[in-house]
Parts: C-alpha cells; structure tokens; sequence
C-alpha cells in the first residue's frame, strides 16, 4: 500500500501539478480509486453463504459491485449491476435501492407486512394505570355522604355516552350532505330523544321526596344524589375508565384484531370501519413516497411525517371514493389529498405507532417487484408485523408500568 502511494505521488508529480491544494485532491482521488478497486475485488470474491451476516457487509458501506452476484431466489435484491446507487446504513451494510437493508426481513417482498395499532394502545396503559391510581385514592379518601358511587359512577358514564352518541350522530349527519331542512329535522329528532332518555334516567336514579307536584318532583331531581354527587363518585368514574381501557388493550394484545393496513405480493389493503374492503394492487399504483401538499408560495411541501402512495384519478373515484362513509370520523378526509390528476393516499395514520420510513421501504420495494407483474398470494413468505408492542427490557419501560403499582399499594397501605 506505500508502494502505491509513493507511485500515485511521483504520477501526480510528474503531471506537473506544483499547487499543493490540487496536489492533494489528486492524491485523495487516486487513493479513492485505489480502495474501490480492491474493495471491488473482495466483493467478487467473497461467497453468498451467510448473506447478509456483518462480514458480508461493504467495508466502506458505498461501494457498488462490478459484476453480477447470483441472489437467493427468496430475495428481493437484484444484480448490482443493474444498480445505479447503493445506500449504506450505520452499520455499514449495503442498502438496495428501495431503502431496505439486505438483512431486514421486509426486503423479502414475498412477505406480508401488516401495520397495528397495538403499541399505541398499550403505550397508554400506564397512563390508564394512573388513571385507576387516583381513582382508588379519590374513592377511598374522600366523603361519599351515603351515595353509592359505584352505582352513580355507572349511570354518569352511560349519560356521558348517550350525550357522546347524540353529538356525533348530529356530526356525522351534518356531513351527509343532505338537504338543510331534512338536517334540521333530523338533528331535532335526535336531541328530543337523548333529551328523554337522559331526563328519564336522571329521575330513575334521583327519584321522588314525596312531592307530587311538577315543581317538587324537580325540587327532588336537583337536590337528588345524581345532580348533587360526592367526590368519590368521580373517583369511581376513573377507575372504572382505567379498567377498562386495561382490559380492552390487553385482549387486544393477545388476542391480535385485523391489521390497519397490509402490503402483501398482491396490493395493500386497509381494515378500517368507515372504510372497509379497500385495495389497491401494486398495478394500479403510480408511486411511493412522502405527502405532498401544495404550498402557499407555489411549490409543493413534502411532508416527512406522512407516507402515502399516489394512484390514478379514474381508479380512485371507481374504487376508492364509494367506499368512502359518512361514518368516517373527523379529519378522516386528510387521508387523501390530490396530486395534480392523481391522488395520494396516505398509509400512516396517528393511532399507528410506526414511523413513515417503515411504510415506505416495503411499500417500495413491494411496488418496484410487482408493479409490471400480479403478484402470487399462493406463496406467502410469512408474516412481518409493525406497530407491535414488546417488552424491550428497558429500564424506562419497567419504570412505566412498575411506578402506577407502587402507587397503588401506597394508596392502599395509607388508606
């Protein structure tokens, strides 16, 4: 290796080249060509076995092959020759070029991918462990005045429903796109109606003194234990609230419901209640990338924090825009935004824990191999899941869910 320095500073020499900044580029250039060269003849030597391991990877993590590799025929990877850039990732393995490295087990494009919500779900179980925390606190410490709690509790969260329900049956009937009057009339229809259940439950529970009247029997219902409650009533409420969403994401956890979002060798399909039955085939798909948006100047702005692929105008209104429901709730409508004559659909969405990049890769990749070419579903190459929570070990995870527990025997230990 000093041999070939010595000769590559007598070459630059004896080209004349007297400035020592030029000098030095020239010196940087052919050393740089030097490292390709040999790096380039270790790569045409080494064998495919264990493809993928850290001693496979590029020493300089940039550099492209200059003849062909025969690929296991499960992987995704073309030749290099037929690549134009490589991308190196921090551990200095090769990247081909839809992003992937060669040892994710998405860059097998025969696997399905699918996207869940059950990390974002049960990221909120410590706060709904909290929640349970000053619930148990509030019910054991404050005056209950001789109300149930327990039972008010359960009758505040059912009026608190019903008047949830009301509201976003008038919202959803707003969107409709009916006529005003007919809107009018529904939305009318629908307050007398919660009006009435809630007023009938209210006097169930807060009940009559005595008073015959109109005006003793509303004398009653204001004085009543459901108008009037204790403190530990809404104690009562969290830790019912807590529970719940405890029990609700941990059956979730073990007991997996059907995937937002899927990418497999045929297209991606999205489960969603208000937009059920959607696919699109990797044919029908125009590109891959980041949201764009226009902008105020002019110039589109590309969002890094949305992905989102782009299909035809005449695919979207025949199959897309029918399945879109009324049902869908606010901001849903962010879901598409156009593209000149295309539309863009975006693939994440904020109750998916998963970062935009790890939609993209496979997304791309999945594309670029069957975007000519229908993909087989007869041959599935196993199942890659994003969004899915695990125990890390970290010690800020243990803090997480150990902390609410040591609160909770606190409370009970002082009570």
């Amino acid at each position: 290796m000093l041999a070939r320095v010595v000769a590559t500073t007598s070459a630059c020499s004896k080209e004349g080249i007297d400035n020592k900044s030029i000098q030095m580029r020239c010196y940087a250039s052919r050393l740089w060509h030097m490292a390709c060269s040999v790096a380039a003849r270790k790569l045409s030597a080494s064998s495919l076995s264990g493809f993928g391991s850290r001693k496979n990877c590029s020493p300089i993590g940039f550099l492209p092959h200059p003849g062909r590799i025969e690929t296991p025929p499960d992987r995704v990877i073309r030749s290099w020759t037929d690549q134009a850039t490589l991308r190196g990732v921090g551990t200095g393995c090769i990247r081909n070029p839809e992003g992937l490295s060669m040892i994710e087990p998405s860059a097998d494009v025969s696997a399905t991918v699918e996207y869940t919500m059950d990390k974002w779900r049960m990221d909120r179980v410590p706060w709904a462990m909290w929640a349970c925390v000053a619930g148990l606190a509030i019910a054991l410490h404050a005056e209950s005045r001789g109300q149930n709690g327990a039972v008010l509790a359960a009758v505040y969260l059912a009026l608190l429903g019903l008047a949830f329900a009301g509201y976003a049956l008038t919202t959803l009937i707003g969107r409709s796109g009916l006529p005003l009057l007919l809107e009018l009339l529904i939305g009318a229809l629908v307050l007398i109606i919660v009006s009435a259940l809630v007023g009938g439950i209210s006097l169930m529970v807060g009940g009559s003194t005595g008073g015959s009247s109109y005006v003793g029997a509303m004398r009653s219902l204001y004085w009543s234990h459901l108008v009037n409650p204790s403190l530990n009533v809404f104690g009562w409420m969290l830790l019912y609230l807590g529970s719940g969403w405890i029990a609700f994401s941990s059956y979730r956890h073990f007991h997996a419901d059907r995937a937002v979002v899927s990418m497999s060798a045929a297209g991606i399909r999205f489960h969603r209640p208000w937009l059920k039955g959607l696919f699109i085939p990797w044919q029908e798909v125009r590109g891959v990338g980041h949201l764009e948006v226009p902008g105020m100047s002019g110039v589109p702005y590309v969002s890094p924090y949305a992905a989102a692929v782009t299909v035809g105008q005449d695919f979207y209104e025949q199959h897309i825009a029918p399945k879109r429901s009324f049902l869908a709730p606010p901001g849903s409508e962010a879901m598409f935004q156009p593209k000149g004559e295309m539309m863009q659909v975006v693939l994440n969405s904020a109750d998916m824990t998963v970062k935009p990049d790890d939609f993209l890769g496979p997304a791309g990749a999945r594309w670029k191999a069957f975007r000519d070419r229908a993909g087989s579903s007869s041959q599935p190459g196993g199942t890659i899941v994003y969004g899915r929570w695990s125990i890390n070990g970290s010690a800020w995870q243990a803090v997480q869910f150990l902390a609410p527990l040591v609160g909770m025997a606190v409370v009970m230990l002082y009570r």
